[in-house]
């Protein structure tokens, strides 16, 4: 593999302590420690860091009510911050499966769960990266819209609502403090009887700052535990039921 193409200097990461967690309300999350910016879940995966040390060090907070962990080191950047030092053309680096084989292997799972029934169902992937999980949909047949902020067009033609909406590994992506207007922007495309499929890694509540999946390199920075994915779904006046760890259904209650 290529050396990683050097970049100008990171933006300010922030250490100020954030006044509550977004994801329950609860005052006063507590520092979890500090973790390397170059730190990507490939370097778990690969056995070996894939970046260069960066000795920029991002903290990480944890609520102690429902055990969100998150970081508001990054939320003085813009979006061109996160598209020059995390979304650029080295992000396969951190995720190699981002590009084709994550997207293939979903899309043959909702083809496969909902069958027939995308016969008459138009599904949107919300944050569907570069849109191969639209394109191997509609390989098979069935029609697919999607939308990313850091990909594809930027203000593609969408219906008013979808009956399925897909999101995998988006959420933790999101600052933590625009997690409200996240969903909110989310269910404005559902119907009212519509399902959100949903992935993302949930948590232990006692999940050490170490474990593979806190990793600022891949922009990792809105981590859920069961409890505060629950509490965030609610909110919005949604029900959630965990297929397992990864992957979750969300319903309107």
């Amino acid at each position: 593999m290529t050396a990683a193409t050097a970049l100008p200097a990171l933006p300010h990461l922030s250490h100020q302590a954030p006044s509550h967690c977004s994801a329950c309300g609860a005052a006063s999350p507590q520092p979890l420690g500090d973790k390397d910016f170059a730190y990507s879940c490939n370097d778990h995966f690969a056995g070996a860091a894939q970046f260069p040390a960066a000795d920029a060090p991002v903290r990480y907070h944890r609520c102690g009510s429902c055990q969100f962990t998150f970081t508001a080191a990054l939320d003085g950047w813009s979006a061109q911050d996160f598209q020059t030092h995390i979304y650029n053309a080295d992000y396969v680096r951190a995720d190699p499966v981002f590009a084709d084989v994550r997207p293939t292997r979903n899309s043959q799972m909702v083809a496969a769960l909902w069958n027939r029934a995308l016969e008459t169902t138009v599904v949107l992937d919300f944050g569907g990266g570069d849109g191969t999980f639209a394109r191997r949909l509609q390989a098979m047949g069935h029609r697919c819209h999607t939308v990313d902020p850091f990909h594809g067009e930027d203000t593609p033609e969408l219906l008013d609502s979808y009956d399925l909406i897909t999101c995998f590994e988006v959420i933790e992506h999101v600052p933590h403090g625009d997690l409200d207007s996240w969903f909110t922007t989310l269910l404005g495309h559902l119907s009212p009887q519509g399902t959100v499929l949903l992935s993302t890694e949930l948590l232990d509540a006692d999940m050490a700052l170490s474990n593979w999946y806190i990793a600022p390199r891949n922009g990792h920075i809105s981590l859920c535990t069961a409890a505060s994915l629950r509490a965030l779904a609610a909110r919005h006046g949604l029900s959630v039921f965990s297929i397992n760890h990864e992957m979750h259904v969300l319903r309107r209650v």
